[in-house]
């Protein structure tokens, strides 16, 4: 009966479609400029500023095939930028769709508040659409032609929903995390840094935001240790290295926890870190698959190692960084109240950060291959 039930729905909702959309009103696909991704820049010409907001859209004209073209508006302000880019376009500009936005690293450090409202009054906004902030012009980056996708904006797209998978990154990088985050108490935005290397778009690191501003630029290399203590239920890799020969590495999971204390003022953290994954590689120990001792060495090992490089982060957020990148403000707020004026980023980087990582190997893969030189 259920199941009727759901073909009569199904059969209803495609009826209704094609009524609705064989009215006068309909519009050929054709004659429709859909957003893919929009690039965000600004040029500063004092007193006042310009923004050049450029959109890249699909081109249906041909049969089979899709293309894409570049619209570019600039104005004074952001909503100037629409009119003008309507002047040089012969469709109807449809915005709800884009899959990116690309913040030049001058927009972004200007302050995006700005943004955030125009993103918010618009009902017709996808707040799921990705946000990076990427080296020189943002235009540049949603004009470059890539292999695998009609734009660019489609190729970054997937490339950050795919990087969840690796470096501890989360999927927290949408316009709905900015909304969440700009202005939260004790919250930071984080997102993606990109780059052009070796003619391709790369995630080079991670670009953290203080309110709307943009403050630093953190290289992945580090960036990998931030998001192993700032993210719940995240995935990565973790390296023992003995010499340029001889290694381990293990891929897992990372969950964690936050406790937080306040004795004479000042407050203290302990972020308890679980890492438990398969090793993935294995060229160090000789031993590995038919001794436990061996397998606790290593944890151990893996433990101080990593725990080693989480406090050369957290010395580094502390004192040079000045911004509370693990959001640790979160946790001390929600554990001895709220208070607007509170300067989380000073509290945090003068407080105590004590960082306990376990390792869990839960699996030593299907065997060892130990090659031996005669």
């Amino acid at each position: 009966m259920k199941r009727y039930s759901l073909l009569i729905i199904s059969i209803s909702c495609i009826i209704i479609y094609i009524i609705f959309n064989s009215s006068e009103g309909s519009v050929p696909i054709e004659d429709i400029g859909i957003s893919s991704g929009i690039s965000l820049d600004l040029t500063t010409n004092r007193p006042l500023n310009e923004y050049n907001i450029v959109s890249s859209i699909y081109n249906f004209n041909k049969k089979d095939e899709i293309s894409s073209e570049i619209l570019e508006g600039t104005g004074k302000n952001i909503p100037d930028t629409r009119s003008t880019r309507q002047t040089i376009s012969g469709k109807l500009y449809f915005l709800g769709l884009q899959k990116v936005f690309i913040f030049s690293e001058a927009f972004a450090t200007s302050g995006i508040n700005h943004l955030i409202d125009i993103l918010m009054t618009n009902q017709e906004m996808n707040d799921a659409a990705w946000l990076v902030v990427c080296k020189d012009k943002a235009i540049d980056m949603l004009k470059f032609k890539v292999d695998d996708a009609p734009t660019s904006a489609d190729h970054i797209n997937d490339m950050v929903e795919s990087s969840k998978n690796q470096n501890f990154m989360s999927k927290d990088y949408k316009v709905i995390d900015m909304y969440v985050r700009v202005n939260s108490e004790g919250r930071d935005l984080v997102i993606p840094y990109l780059e052009i290397l070796n003619k391709k778009i790369t995630i080079s690191g991670m670009a953290v935001f203080n309110k709307d501003k943009m403050v630093t630029k953190i290289p992945m290399e580090e960036a990998r240790y931030m998001n192993f203590l700032r993210n719940n239920k995240v995935k990565g890799i973790l390296t023992l290295k003995k010499d340029s020969s001889h290694w381990i590495s293990t891929y897992g999971e990372v969950k964690r926890k936050v406790h937080c204390e306040k004795i004479n003022g000042k407050y203290k953290f302990n972020i308890d870190i679980e890492f438990k994954g398969k090793v993935v590689n294995n060229t160090l120990y000789n031993d590995f698959m038919n001794n436990p001792k061996t397998v606790e060495k290593y944890s151990h090992e893996l433990e101080e190692e990593t725990k080693k490089n989480c406090n050369k982060f957290i010395y580094k957020m502390q004192n040079q960084y000045k911004t509370d990148c693990l959001e640790l403000g979160r946790d001390a707020a929600a554990a001895f109240g709220r208070n607007p004026r509170t300067d989380w980023n000073n509290f945090v980087c003068n407080a105590d950060i004590t960082v306990n990582v376990t390792v869990k190997v839960d699996s030593l893969g299907r065997g060892q291959f130990l090659y031996k030189n005669k």
